[in-house]
């Protein structure tokens, strides 16, 4: 039985990697918060009686929530500053360099768990309010801290104890002897949420990779870690660090870290040998150009990720992006795509920040998909004018933020039926 209805512009993404579009959309849903209907309004009243006390008008256009499969915590008060201070023409490279500045002060505060616990609630609200609700994330080496965060954020983030063990600070280092007892802790309280965190290869050895790896095993759980970001980053990889291995890709493979559903962010500067063993390892790319542009990596082929058929989805990278919002993301997607390749369209940008990322996520039963049998899990958010769209491309434009360093928040988001944020001002339905 329909227990309450929200009318207004709907987007829905679809399996083909399309994204339908209903100017006069409507999301009937049952009173356990499941959806019993989501599609043309006109479609629903020739379907059932509605009554109008059970409408109510959404604000802004419908869709669903937001995902992030690459996303750090702990650096979420320094976002948009990675790189703060450091030269563009430095040696061996932004990123290394913006790391020991920047990143490993803020890393180092958030080992004490009471710091750790104020970082993590800002971010799961500043998140929530930009229509984020799940992802992949950082945490740093501290299992206490990272605890706290899969306690903290929910059951649709995925949070992982980073692994460091060299080229880092002595305070920054893995807790080897107590590894193995704090990730069976954690894999026994989170699950399959606890994911196994390879910082990258500057950064971990291959013992420690390797160990990481039958945790994985032992455990079920997927891996995520960074490739091929800068020049000089894969330069000191392969020469310096493995001098005897083909490429920085085949550094992970060797190591079995592309055997568990690998989470591999940025893969710019690869190189056509590698792009088929991430396709053939069955692995993911988190693809971050706001990142990207901001450090001065590079732009990610898009069409190579495409032709090879790798999964990838968009990601915000912070702290390296000033901003959580998945749709000043998606607005920068465009922006540094534009012109390079027709396939970087709205609707691409909207599916790998919905869909997409639900199914490497495996939440895909959770969010992603507005339809029938579903929870009640969309966000709303208000387009920059009144003019129509005639398609799901006009419509996402019209709710890509004008300022992608600093976007609004969005109107409101819902969740299992729940309303979890409501922008200041609107009346609560």
């Amino acid at each position: 039985m329909i227990e309450r209805i929200v009318r207004g512009p709907l987007l829905v993404p679809l399996d083909d990697g399309s994204v339908a579009w209903h100017p006069d959309g409507a999301l009937a849903a049952d009173g356990d918060g499941v959806l019993v209907f989501a599609g043309d309004w006109n479609e629903l009243r020739t379907k059932a009686s509605i009554d109008s006390r059970l409408v109510r008008i959404s604000d802004g256009i419908i869709l669903p929530p937001l995902l992030d499969i690459h996303i750090h915590v702990p650096q979420h008060p320094i976002r948009g500053g990675f790189v703060d201070g450091v030269p563009e023409d430095i040696p061996g490279g932004r990123l290394l360099a913006g790391l020991r500045r920047n990143v490993f002060p803020v890393e180092a505060k958030c080992s004490e768990i009471e710091c750790a616990r104020g970082v993590i609630e800002d971010f799961r609200a500043d998140t929530l309010a930009h229509g984020v609700v799940g992802g992949a994330a950082y945490m740093t080496v501290s299992a206490g801290a990272t605890e706290a965060a899969l306690e903290m954020l929910g059951p649709s983030w995925s949070v992982g104890l980073v692994l460091m063990n060299q080229n880092c600070p002595e305070n920054l280092r893995t807790d080897e002897p107590a590894l193995d007892i704090d990730m069976a802790r954690m894999a026994e309280r989170f699950g399959r949420r606890l994911i196994v965190t390879d910082r990258f290869a500057v950064s971990v050895d291959s013992p420690l990779r390797r160990r990481a790896v039958e945790l994985a095993k032992r455990f079920g759980l997927r891996t995520q870690t960074h490739l091929n970001e800068q020049t000089g980053e894969k330069r000191f990889v392969e020469s310096t660090l493995y001098p005897d291995i083909p490429s920085y890709t085949e550094v992970y493979l060797r190591d079995g870290l592309l055997d568990h559903r690998c989470i591999l962010a940025h893969c710019i500067h690869t190189r056509p040998e590698e792009w088929k063993i991430i396709r053939d390892s069955g692995s993911v790319i988190a693809h971050c150009p706001t990142s990207n542009l901001l450090l001065g990596s590079g732009v990610m082929p898009l069409d190579e990720v495409i032709e090879h058929r790798i999964p990838y989805a968009l990601a915000t990278d912070v702290g390296a992006s000033p901003t959580v919002s998945m749709l000043a993301e998606m607005g920068r997607f465009l922006q540094v795509h534009l012109g390079r390749t027709a396939r970087a369209t709205p609707s691409e940008a909207l599916w790998r920040s919905t869909l997409g990322p639900a199914q490497i996520l495996g939440l895909e039963d959770q969010f992603g998909r507005l339809e029938a049998a579903r929870p009640v899990s969309f966000i709303e958010v208000q387009p920059d004018s009144t003019a129509a769209a005639n398609s799901a491309d006009d419509a996402i434009r019209s709710i890509l933020p004008k300022n992608l360093d600093h976007p609004a928040p969005v109107n409101r988001v819902t969740v299992a039926g729940e309303i979890l944020f409501e922008k200041r001002g609107l009346a609560h339905a």
